[in-house]
This record gives structure tokens, sequence and C-alpha cells, in this order.
């Protein structure tokens, strides 16, 4: 049972440790000791595993508080030497083992017969061995049994020469939880074994938050692993039967339990975007409890559960309060939306967090219009700022898309795209309209708007000044710079002059480097997002007539307009005076009837390729399905498509 370890200590004791056998004794007070071969239950992978453990609400903690039966050990394990004290002869040492085993039953005890002579050890200690254990001796504290399953764990970690050191008590029995066990103290640490987990050392900083937790009230239980190793990020944890101690250099050891545990497991414990715990769970308003990580802050509530905030999030949070705030406590975590963004649901509404804004909150009566507009996956987009107050007791709020209003007469409405420009003209919610008493529609081929004071409305129409294109390739360039005219982009992001040639450069469009503007590598959309320096387009390729028609509508309600790539077939049809060939040509839509739905169309090639108007209406099905949905296949890429703003 000790022959290796024992050649170790001294050469001698290999006489006397032939044949012991490794099994352990009934207790004498008719509680069963833990045999040798005892293990734990639970197998502890490197990473965290979830051990087998009921999991409680992070606001309930353990009944029973049990003192701590062993020395604060510090915080790196290391072997102590005793206090240096008169080392006792031989003789004396033997009596005070000798006393020790006859007050353990002797011969009729848990240890049983002798099978060795008194060994010395290391600082002047001493050791015997017996059928049943061993006991130990040292002038500091005196002697100690070791056997059972205490014992075998003990052995796993060099007996006396490791981590734990001398032993400082005899094992004492314990109940905690209604789990029966045993434990025993060490210079560094203590072994807890129990029917539950098995025998399992404590130390270190682990050790100090385990036992201040039971001086707490607030048991953990039994220990269902030694204690783990996380290389990767220099800490450590083990796992109880009630919850978990995590220690890190950086943040110290602080127990997780319950409901947050749980929560935290599911992120990937403290690999996960939470990383390791840096505070302890707290009460809270209504019952609730929270804990502190280096990622963010966990939350536990009797209505919601738990989960977890961080970011931004936490920032817009902390603005409002925090769970004490008019938001209460997060209903859900975060959770990847439209375009790069988040959103996190809360008790009293839900927070958004887009790439190069801020998080914000929208709530209450603008929360309704925003459903409206499908939140931030449609005309909308994603909050800007937070509920403001303003005129007559109204609030506003604004998003990419524009902006929602609120007011106790007229309820909450929003004014987007063209029309909140004419609003801003008028001194919107302070001017002489007042407050929206409507959504935007349509009239005939006008954007309208109901007021308190009157109705605003704007023709669904661009001033595009056409521009016909120089040269057989550059319909482009040109329909890119009609584009860009019309909207006043006249420099460009990087501070080029507006030109057709400009556009058609390697640094934009690169038609000069391919003879024409690629679809299938999307130069235009390409080149236009870069000269705007934002993302105002996106292509799609041989869209439906129902994406046509609301891109176009689209158009209007973002001040881009939409750009057709349209292929013609020789022996097909045609359009605006063009010849019977087969070639692709980019255009500009400028325009849209909704009573005919027709739309207006800018064509570059007039007069220099072609005859034809500068600007023709067409049905907008028929042009959809003859000249964006079918296209010649002369190298296996795509040709047609559309050039539509972004939607949000």
């Amino acid at each position: 049972m000790r022959s290796s370890r024992f050649a170790s200590s001294c050469a001698l004791a290999v006489l006397f440790a032939v044949g012991v056998a490794p099994t352990a004794f009934a207790d004498t007070t008719g509680t069963p000791t833990p045999s040798p071969s005892v293990t734990a239950t639970e197998t502890t992978p490197t990473s965290s595993p979830t051990p087998s453990v009921s999991a409680t609400p992070s606001a309930t903690t353990p009944s029973e508080a049990t003192p701590a039966v062993s020395p604060t050990p510090t915080a790196t394990p290391t072997t102590v030497a005793p206090t240096p004290t008169p080392t006792p002869t031989t003789p004396a040492a033997a009596d005070f083992i000798r006393q020790h085993w006859q007050e353990m039953g002797g011969e009729n005890g848990v240890l049983g017969a002798a099978t060795s002579g008194l060994v010395p050890l290391r600082d002047g200690a001493f050791i015997q061995f017996y059928r049943g254990g061993q006991i130990y001796w040292t002038a500091q504290y005196g002697a100690h049994a070791s056997r059972g399953g205490i014992h075998g764990a003990y052995g796993s970690y060099k007996w006396e020469n490791g981590t734990l050191g001398f032993p400082t008590s005899d094992e004492v029995n314990r109940t905690i939880a209604g789990v029966p066990g045993a434990v025993q103290t060490y210079e560094n640490g203590q072994i807890s074994w129990s029917s539950r987990g098995g025998a399992h050392p404590i130390w270190g900083k682990i050790l100090e938050r385990y036992q201040s937790a039971e001086a707490e009230g607030r048991s953990l239980g039994w220990p269902l692993n030694d204690e783990m190793k996380d290389a990767a990020n220099g800490g450590a944890y083990q796992h109880f039967t009630g919850g978990s101690i995590y220690f890190h250099p950086s943040t110290g050891a602080h127990r997780v339990t319950g409901g947050i545990r749980n929560m935290w497991e599911a992120q990937g414990w403290e690999r996960g975007q939470m990383g390791y715990p840096t505070g302890e769970e707290t009460a809270t308003a209504n019952g609730g409890v929270y804990q502190t990580f280096q990622g963010g802050t966990a939350y536990w509530s009797p209505r919601t559960g738990s989960y977890y905030v961080h970011g931004a999030m936490l920032g817009a949070y902390g603005r409002a309060g925090y769970e004490w705030g008019r938001f209460g406590y997060p209903a859900s975590n975060e959770t990847p939306s439209a375009n790069g963004g988040v959103f996190q649901i809360f008790q009293g509404g839900t927070a958004y967090w887009h790439p190069g804004s801020d998080s914000y909150f929208v709530h209450d009566a603008i929360m309704g219009t925003y459903r409206y507009y499908n939140w931030e996956r449609g005309e909308l987009g994603y909050p800007l700022s937070d509920e403001t107050g303003t005129a007559g007791g109204g609030v506003y709020q604004r998003f990419q898309g524009g902006t929602a209003y609120w007011s106790p007469r007229t309820g909450s409405h929003a004014v987007t795209g063209e029309l909140l420009g004419e609003y801003g003209n008028h001194g919107y919610e302070h001017g002489h309209l007042g407050y929206p008493t409507s959504e935007p529609y349509w009239d005939g081929n006008r954007h309208k708007q109901n007021f308190e004071h009157g109705v605003l409305e704007k023709a669904h129409d661009f001033n595009v000044a056409w521009a016909g294109q120089p040269n057989n390739y550059f319909c482009g360039p040109t329909s890119g710079w009609m584009v860009l005219n019309a909207i006043g982009a006249h420099r460009s992001a990087q501070g080029v002059p507006l030109s057709i040639n400009a556009l058609a450069s390697r640094d934009y469009m690169n038609t000069v480097g391919y003879g024409y503007t690629s679809f299938h590598d999307r130069r235009f959309e390409y080149g236009m997002n870069k000269w705007l320096g934002y993302d105002a387009y996106t292509t799609i390729h041989t869209p439906t007539v129902d994406q046509v028609r609301e891109a176009v509508k689209n158009s209007f309600r973002k001040g881009i307009p939409t750009v057709v790539d349209a292929q013609e077939r020789r022996g097909g049809p045609h359009y605006n005076g063009h010849p019977n060939s087969t070639f692709s040509h980019i255009m500009v839509v400028t325009s849209y009837d909704p009573n005919t739905d027709s739309m207006r169309i800018a064509d570059p090639g007039v007069h220099y390729l072609w005859g034809g108007q500068e600007q023709f209406w067409y049905h907008l099905p028929s042009f959809t399905q003859r000249f964006l949905q079918t296209e010649v296949e002369r190298d296996g890429r795509e040709h047609i498509g559309i050039y539509t703003a972004v939607a949000s």
C-alpha cells in the first residue's frame, strides 16, 4: 500500500510495509469509515464540467452552517516546516503514537495490528503503519491517524511531502445538507470525504472562500472534484454539491451558485464571454440577486430567471438605474440581429445596439410604433437616442430611418425619410404643424403624412439631371454621376471632385480596367459606397417584382435612387429605341407612379449609342420580368439585377 512512497522516505521501512492491506476497518463509533478504494463519483474534465448537483435559484442558500474545521491556509500551498521545538526521543514519540492507537481501540479498533515499527520522517516527525492505516506524530501537531478514503486521497498528493503537509487532526465525521461524510485537516488544507462525491482535498484561496461561506451560513456542501487548473487563463476552480468556487489571481476566489451558475455554464464557464467572477452574489431589488464577472453582470429574479448584461448594454442599463430603474431585470441575453446589431429584452423595454452607435432603450408607446415598422429590421432601423421630453408633455426618439413622436393628444407616430426633412423645415413638433397624427402614406405618386395642424406631402420623384455616357461602356459611371449629382455628393469621402472619369477609375468602379462596370464583382455598389463613405447601396441579383417595387419605394424614403442593371437579348424585347442586340446596360430609376405601378428611368445611352428619350416610363413588373430576371449565360456569372439603398 505504501511501499513506493515509503521507500523514498526511509529504506528501512520497506521491511515493515510488506503485506499492508489497502482495507479500512469500521469506526468504533459505528459510523462507516470510507475505504481507500473510494473515488469521486464525478470525473472532472480539464474544462469546467457540470457536476451532478441540483441547481437552485441564485437567491436560495443552504440552511446549514458548519464551522470550519481547519486553520486558514496560505494563498499558495507549500510545505511548511514546523516551529523548531526540542525533538523528543524515539521512545517518547512511540509513546504518543501508542497512546493514540489505544484510544482508537488498539488491535480491535479501526487501525488494527501494527505492521511496522516506528519510522522517522522529515523534520523530526515519525510514522507507524497498521493494517487499517497509519499514525503520524509531529512535535507541533501531535499524533493523528490517516486511513480510509481520505488516506487514499492524501497519498495521491505525495503524503506529508506534498501540498498538504502533515495532518493536524484526525478524521472527523460530519453531515452537511443531509449528506454524511468526514473531514481531516492538514498543514496546508483539508480533505473532505462524502458518500456523494468521494474524497477530495481543498486548499489555498478556494479553501479560504469555502470556509468563509460556511461561516456566513452559505455552505457549498461537499467537494465533487479536486481543484482543477485553468492553464489558459491562470485560474483554478472546484465544484461542490451546492455550487462552485472559481479563483483567478486578478479577481480572487468567489462562489457561484444556483440560477446564475447554470446560466454561466451555458455561456461557457470562465472561458466564455463572462470570464471569471469578480464579486459575490448580492441581494437586490424585488427578491433578486446580481453577481459581477469580468465580462459583465449576471442577474437573477424570481420572475425572470438568470441573464447577464455587458458592454454597451450595461452602460445603457446603468444610465437607467440598473434593476432598480424603470426597465427592471433582464428577461433575455443579448440576441444578434440585423446588420451586425444586437438587442436585449428587459422587463420594462428593449435595449438595442448597433456598430458605431451607443445602446438605447425603446419602451412604452414608442415601442408600439417601432413594432409597426418591424423593429430594427424595418424602415426605422436602430435607435440613435434615448426617449427625450419635448413640447406639450410629449417625447421623441431618433432612429436611423426617422424619428418617433408621442404626445398625450396624438399618441405615437413616426416621421421618416423625405417627409422628416420637410417636417424639419416647418420646425418639427415646435412648429405650426404640431405632432404627427398618422403614419406616412401614399396618395397617387405623392408621399403624405397628417399632422395636428396640416398635411405634409412630397412628390415621389428625384430631381435627377440626365447625363449621357461618353463611350459605349461608361453607363455605370454615368449613372453613378447622375445619382451623386442629384443628392449633392459633389466630392468623394476622399476629397475627389465628382466626374464620370473619377467614378470610372480603378479606385471606384474600375471600369477602365475591366471595360465595363462588372456586376458579379459588385463594382457599382463598391464604387458608390466608397465615394459616399458609408454603406448606402446593396446589390440584389435577379430580383423579384416585389423586391424591385420595395427597393424603388425605399429609395425615396432613404433619399438615394435605385439603379438597374438590365440585359436585353437579340430577338427579344427592347425598350427606349434600343437596337436588336444582346447587351447589359445600367440606368437610374428617377420616379415611381403607384397608380400605374410604373417607374421612370434615366437612360445614359441616349444620343451617343441610340435614339430614344433621356427619361422614359415603363411598367415595373414587365420591366423586371423581361430585363432583370432572365439573362444570357455567357461566362457563368450573373449580369443583371439592381443596386438599391440599404433598408436600415
